[in-house]
C-alpha cells in the first residue's frame, strides 16, 4: 500500500496523476493544478476519498503540463483510452472547451467544446468555462470583436454589438482595415498580456478622471486576475495527424522513450520506458516499436510513424512536451528508488571539473524592470529535485539598476558575510550557480576584497555562473556564431583558486539540470518582482 513519503518530492505544477497496481495496471487518472497538493489529500489524516483505490495501489506515477487547462485535456483523452475501473467520469463527451477563431478574413469568436479539421485556431483547453465566458465579455469591450454567424455576417446589416460599441461593424464597412484582434487575442492567451494591460490601464485611469469609480473597479479586478486567463499553453491549429511519435534520450545508463499517440490531431495516449544501455541500442527499439506501432521515420527531433508537417512554433511546442514528460518520468523514477539521479549529477562534477558533488545545487537570479523594485530570487535543487522550502526572496535594498551590485547584495545576506558568525553555520550548497557569464562571477573579486571570510566559504561551495550570450533565443543554439567561427550555445563559468574556467553546455539531461535550477530562479525572481508591482498598482488604485 501507498504510504504518503511516496509523493514527499512531487512537484507543485499542473499535470495528470495515475495510480497503479503492482502489476502496473492504472487503476485511476485525475488531474491537479498542484500535483503534490492534490495528491497529497489522498493520504490526509480521516479522509475517506478513494481509500479503496489507495488500498490496492502500488504506486503513482505523474505527467507535467504546462498548465491546468492541459492537465485537464491530457486527463480526459487518458480516461478514454485506458478506461481505469475507478473513474466513472470524462469517459464519454468532451470535457473541455475551446476558444475558436473561424477561418475568415473577419473571423468569428466564440467557446465550443468540438475540434474538428477546418482551419480554424482553437486556443485551448481551457478549463473553468463560466468565468471564461464572463471574461470573454469584458475583453470584448476592449477589444471589439465579431461573434455573429457567417450567415447573419453575410447581411451586412449593422446589428445592436456595434451600436453598443462591442463590434466595428466590419459585415457593413467593407471600407474598414482587415481587423488584428486574431493576432492580439492568440498572442493574449499564449501569455503576451502588455497590449491589453495597456488598454487596461489607460480605461481605468480615464474612469477614475471622469469619476466612474465603479467602472473603474470592475476594470481593476479584471487587470488583477489577468493572469489565470492567460496560461502559457498551445494554440492548436486542428491538424488531421494521427499516429505515434517516439522520441528515445539517452540519460545515464538508460535508454529512456517516449511514445505520443495520436488521432485526428489529439493526444490520446503517452507511453514511457527505459532499459539498462546494454540492453538495446537506439536501431533495435526502432525495430520493435515499428513491428508493434508501424515503420517509424526520421522527422526532426523525433520519429513518427506518419509525415505530417508543423509550423515552427508548433514544432517548439512539441519539443517542449517532449522535455516535460522525460522530466516528470525522471523524477517518478528517481522518487521510486530508482538511482539515474545519482549518475547524471555524477556526470555534471566529472564534466566540469567540479570540487564537490553538486548534490545540493542553488540558482541566484536578479529581475527588475527599468531599475525599479530590483529583486533577487534564490532556487534550489536536492539530490536532482526542487526543494521549495530553500526558495528565497531578496529585496534588494542598497542599489538600483545595477545587477552586479544587487548580486553582491544578495551572496553577503544568504551566506552571512557581514555578520559575526562562522560561514559554517549556514546551510551551504554543494554548487552555487549565478544567472550570467563571467562578468557576474567576477563579482567574487570584489567581495574576497571587503569580506576575507569568503576565503572559507570557497573550500566549501563550488560557485559557477551560467551564461547564455548568443544563446539567449534558444532557436539560435546549435547556429552558427556572428562572432566566431563557433556555434552558439550556453557556457557554464566555473571558479577555481581565485581563476574562472569556461566550459561549453552539452545540452543533455545533465545539463538540464543546470538550465533548470536557473529557469527556476529567474522565474522566481520575476514572480516576486511582479507581485511588488501588482501590490503597489493595487495600494495606489485603492487611494484612487
Amino acid at each position: 500500500m501507498l504510504k504518503p513519503s511516496a509523493i514527499a518530492h512531487f512537484p507543485n505544477t499542473p499535470g495528470v496523476y495515475l495510480f497503479k497496481d503492482k502489476k502496473g495496471q492504472i487503476l485511476y487518472i485525475g488531474k491537479a493544478k498542484n500535483l503534490k497538493k492534490r495528491v497529497g489529500q489522498y493520504f490526509t489524516p480521516g479522509s475517506v476519498w478513494k481509500q479503496d483505490m489507495i488500498a490496492q495501489a502500488e504506486t503513482v506515477d505523474f505527467l507535467s503540463v504546462e498548465n491546468e487547462s492541459e492537465s485537464l485535456y491530457l486527463e480526459s483523452n487518458l480516461i478514454k483510452k485506458h478506461l481505469p475501473p475507478f473513474n466513472n467520469m470524462l469517459k464519454g463527451a468532451n470535457a473541455y472547451a475551446y476558444i475558436k477563431l473561424t477561418k475568415h478574413p473577419v473571423p468569428q469568436l466564440f467557446i465550443t467544446r468540438k475540434k474538428v479539421n477546418d482551419g480554424a485556431v482553437y486556443i485551448g483547453p481551457k478549463h473553468n468555462t463560466r468565468e471564461l465566458k464572463k471574461f470573454l465579455q469584458y475583453l470584448r469591450q476592449i477589444v471589439q470583436y465579431r461573434t455573429c454567424p457567417l450567415s447573419q455576417f453575410k447581411e451586412g446589416k449593422l446589428c445592436s454589438d456595434f451600436y453598443f460599441g462591442l463590434c466595428k461593424g466590419w459585415c457593413a464597412k467593407p471600407e474598414l482595415e482587415k481587423p488584428d484582434y486574431p493576432q492580439l487575442i492568440t498572442s493574449f492567451f499564449k501569455g503576451n498580456t502588455q497590449p491589453i494591460e495597456k488598454q487596461l490601464k489607460k480605461l481605468i485611469d480615464d474612469a477614475v478622471a471622469v469619476q466612474n469609480f465603479e467602472w473603474a473597479a470592475k476594470l481593476r479586478d479584471i487587470y488583477l486576475q489577468i493572469s489565470q486567463f492567460t496560461e502559457k499553453q498551445s494554440v492548436e491549429y486542428a491538424k488531421s495527424f494521427s499516429g505515434y511519435l517516439l522520441q528515445i534520450r539517452q540519460i545515464g545508463l538508460w535508454r529512456c522513450y517516449v511514445l505520443l499517440h495520436f488521432f485526428e490531431g489529439k493526444m490520446i495516449d503517452v507511453i514511457r520506458h527505459h532499459f539498462q544501455e546494454e540492453d538495446f541500442d537506439t536501431d533495435e527499439m526502432l525495430a520493435n516499436f515499428s513491428s508493434e506501432f508501424g515503420t517509424f521515420s526520421p522527422q526532426g527531433n523525433w520519429f513518427a510513424t506518419e509525415k505530417f508537417s508543423l509550423t515552427k512554433e508548433e514544432t517548439a511546442r512539441m519539443d517542449q512536451l517532449f522535455d516535460d514528460f522525460f522530466q516528470s518520468y525522471l523524477l517518478a523514477q528517481t522518487l521510486q528508488g530508482g538511482s539515474v539521479m545519482k549518475e547524471l549529477l555524477t556526470q555534471l562534477q566529472q564534466r566540469y571539473h567540479l570540487s564537490h558533488f553538486p548534490y545540493q545545487i542553488e540558482c541566484l537570479d536578479i529581475s527588475h524592470l527599468s531599475g525599479e523594485r530590483t529583486s533577487g530570487g534564490l532556487s534550489c535543487l536536492v539530490g536532482g529535485l526542487e526543494e521549495k522550502r530553500n526558495y528565497r526572496k531578496y529585496k534588494i535594498q542598497t542599489v538600483k539598476n545595477d545587477d552586479y551590485q544587487a548580486l553582491q547584495e544578495v551572496l553577503v545576506r544568504r551566506f552571512g558575510l557581514a555578520e559575526k558568525q562562522e560561514v559554517a553555520k549556514f546551510v551551504l550548497p554543494n554548487l552555487f550557480i549565478l544567472d550570467g557569464g563571467k562578468g557576474q562571477l567576477s563579482i567574487l573579486f570584489d567581495l574576497l576584497k571587503q569580506y576575507p571570510a569568503i576565503e572559507k566559504l570557497f573550500s566549501e561551495v563550488q560557485f559557477a555562473a551560467l551564461g547564455k550570450g548568443e544563446a539567449r533565443k534558444k532557436s539560435h543554439i546549435g547556429q552558427k556564431s556572428k562572432k566566431s567561427d563557433s556555434t552558439v550555445g550556453e557556457k557554464l563559468y566555473v571558479w577555481k583558486h581565485g581563476s574562472i574556467e569556461e566550459f561549453d553546455l552539452v545540452y543533455d539531461e545533465a545539463d538540464r539540470l543546470l538550465t533548470k535550477v536557473r529557469d527556476e530562479a529567474h522565474r522566481f525572481a520575476n514572480y516576486y518582482r511582479k507581485q511588488q508591482e501588482r501590490l503597489a498598482f493595487k495600494k495606489a488604485q485603492e487611494g484612487l
